[in-house]
């Protein structure tokens, strides 16, 4: 047989999985290429996901389309022990005095001073880290030491010089490898230290002087070089941290959502007479008027973007992977388990929903949407008709059905970041590190690889998807067909909500791989193959193994957001159709925008529309929490409220019992 020759020319324009870019994505999903840019940039070129996360938060960005580079500082800083001792000697000295300049910053020492570069260089930058290293090779094996200074108007700690010489090479070449980058830089070569305080009030010195004198420097630390950018336009403000929910009432404030930091100028604060400032909010660039009460100063740092973190020392050269896989790391930045995505927890809020259930559960007589003031008047006397979606109303012979839509419950991966290599051992067996982690794992083709970009469910992701069983459940609410986008998360989200909703056991999770999410935020590092329905049967999940899917979805082929959404709507619009004639309420459980794709998708059937859907992913896709629940119903079509309250929860960190062997008893 011939060999195949190699081919020369190509008409084809067809993108694969290896070649694409996060830009080149971004692009094919819509976005201009300035903004596409500065995105990646401002996300530290982390994931698409983030990167097309930020675009849409900052939708309503008035400077979103502005040619201003983003501004990068290089540091070396601390780790370990002796990080621990300076967050303590912070935290002391925020207690001594006012705010001082110090508090601004994490500890550190800077190597190269504030420079600004253009969005499309911030990849090159961040590889550059890692390059300077392998350049002037290893630092010196002895600990540094740290020398105290104090002055009445700086306090910090020198390094030892061997050591300072050492970052003075780092600084020096870095200047070098990124000088055709960016021009005005400057490596810091004089007297290289960690900032304890400076710009401090006169009367607090003997105070900090003294703390100084107690400061121990642990000197078995470790190091990393650091990487970070800052918004330019914000280099002067002080930054906040939003500590209380506000909704806007006037067309000029601005909604606070906790989590997010605010970009607040010090003459807004220090003018004010009525205690409303007017800021910027970081997580999505738009301005207006606020109560300062709501918020708390915290250090510039917390609202910068981390693009490179390298080990010193024993792990020269390591980086600190994201769990994306990423050649770069950033701090934590609002995605889907932010506390920004939980609902607003306003009273009136509560108050609804104690009306709902006093009426519907305790009395029995009437429903939420007659309940709560504003609601539609939907007949719900009927608890019984009303769940199993075969109930006439109010004579018309036709049947309102309920139709659901669901995100899927917590996720294992972006809980714990990089999970894999830590719970599997060597022969590939699955054990279990935290007590929130799974159980057990069933077999699949792939093993660990597959679950690694095909996450499984928290513990606690299992508990949120049984509470909305419960919750239908408890309305009186059946539902008789379930269908589950294919990934491993969202169909253990159907069958802990089948748990919860105690469902007749005939009831079965239909596995639909046109549910899935946009497979362009997956394109640049694959997919894994979805577990086949006998390998979901084996695991112990309760799906349907004879169910011929609407879909046949290929994993390792792009997709515009158009595809993305006709094959969605095939299925839920399919699924309504071929279920009428038995009846009965239906679930479709996916990801975040399946929610708003089925309102879409259902209202175009309801008009009977055939054309092109020229679908745009929702500003709202943030707001999603997980295991969300969106709820329409039949003849005729109209969004409601869901039959049952939602479930707010917020996360925690891990524990360290260690901190138990600090407890000393008082000899006194």
């Amino acid at each position: 047989m011939a060999n195949l020759p190699p081919r020369k020319f190509s008409t084809s324009s067809k993108t694969s999985k290896q070649d694409a870019s996060p830009l080149q994505i971004l692009l094919q999903m819509g976005f201009p290429k300035n903004r596409a840019l500065k995105a990646l940039a401002a996300t530290g070129n982390r994931s698409v996901q983030l990167a097309s996360d930020w675009l849409l938060t900052h939708v309503n960005d008035s400077s979103i389309d502005d040619n201003q580079p983003r501004e990068y500082i290089f540091y070396a800083s601390p780790t370990g022990p002796l990080l621990k001792q300076l967050h303590e000697f912070w935290e002391k000295s925020k207690s001594i005095g006012k705010w001082n300049g110090a508090h601004n910053f994490p500890p550190h020492i800077t190597l190269v001073s504030f420079f600004k570069a253009a969005d499309d260089t911030s990849l090159q930058l961040a590889k550059a880290v890692k390059q300077v290293v392998e350049m002037v090779g290893n630092p010196p094996t002895s600990q540094p030491k740290l020398e105290p200074y104090v002055s009445h108007n700086f306090m910090g700690l020198f390094i030892s010089e061997e050591h300072a010489e050492y970052l003075k090479k780092i600084a020096v070449q870095f200047v070098k490898e990124v000088s055709s980058i960016s021009t005005n830089l400057e490596a810091h070569v004089k007297s290289l230290h960690i900032t304890l305080a400076y710009h401090f009030d006169v009367s607090a010195f003997d105070a900090l002087k003294t703390l100084v004198e107690g400061l121990k420097p642990e000197s078995l630390t470790s190091w990393e070089l650091r990487l970070y950018s800052r918004d330019p336009r914000f280099a002067n403000h002080s930054v906040h941290k939003v500590v209380q929910n506000y909704v806007p009432e006037a067309s000029d404030e601005l909604e606070l959502v906790i989590g997010d930091y605010i970009y607040i100028e010090e003459k807004q604060l220090e003018s004010s007479q009525d205690g409303w400032v007017h800021g910027t909010s970081w997580l999505t660039g738009v301005s207006g008027y606020l109560p300062a009460v709501y918020t708390r100063r915290t250090a510039e740092s917390d609202a910068w973007t981390l693009h490179r973190a390298l080990s010193l020392g024993n792990n020269l050269g390591a980086d600190s992977k994201s769990e994306s896989g990423s050649d770069v790391e950033m701090t934590s930045y609002p995605h889907e388990d932010s506390p920004q995505l939980g609902l607003e927890k306003s009273e009136e809020m509560y108050k609804d929903w104690e009306k709902y259930w006093m009426t519907v559960r305790d009395v029995k007589t009437d429903g939420m949407l007659n309940v709560v003031e504003g609601g539609n008047g939907l007949d719900w006397k009927s608890e019984k008709a009303t769940g199993n979606g075969d109930c006439k109303m109010n004579g018309d012979k036709k049947r309102r059905r309920w139709v659901f839509a669901m995100r899927h419950g917590e996720r294992v991966d972006l809980t714990y970041g990089v999970w894999v290599p830590f719970c599997f051992d060597d022969s590939g067996k699955y054990v279990r590190k935290d007590l929130n982690m799974p159980v057990a794992l069933g077999d699949r083709t792939g093993g660990k690889d597959s679950y690694a970009m095909d996450t499984p469910l928290t513990r606690v992701g299992q508990l949120q998807a049984q509470l909305v069983g419960e919750g239908l459940r408890a309305s009186g609410v059946t539902v008789k067909h379930v269908y589950s986008s294919a990934a491993l998360r969202s169909i253990e989200t159907a069958h802990h909500f089948l748990l919860g909703l105690q469902a007749d056991p005939s009831v079965k999770v239909r596995v639909e791989p046109g549910l899935f999410e946009y497979k362009m935020w997956h394109l640049a590092k694959g997919m894994a193959p979805f577990m086949t329905p006998l390998e979901l049967h084996k695991a112990g999940l309760n799906v349907d193994i004879n169910y011929k899917p609407y879909v046949d979805l290929e994993i390792n082929t792009p997709e515009t957001l158009e595809d993305f959404f006709i094959r969605n709507e095939l299925v839920m619009q399919s699924a309504v159709k071929d279920t009428e004639a038995e009846g009965g309420n239906i679930i479709f459980i996916g990801h975040a925008a399946t929610i708003d794709v089925m309102v879409l998708a259902l209202k175009r059937l309801a008009e009977g529309k055939t054309d092109e859907s020229n679908y745009q992913i929702s500003k709202n896709l943030l707001r999603v929490p997980y295991c969300a629940l969106g709820a329409m119903r039949t003849n005729p079509w109209e969004v409601v409220s869901p039959p049952c309250p939602p479930s707010i929860n917020t996360s925690s960190a891990r524990y360290n019992w260690k901190m138990l062997l600090d407890i000393k008893v008082d000899e006194s």
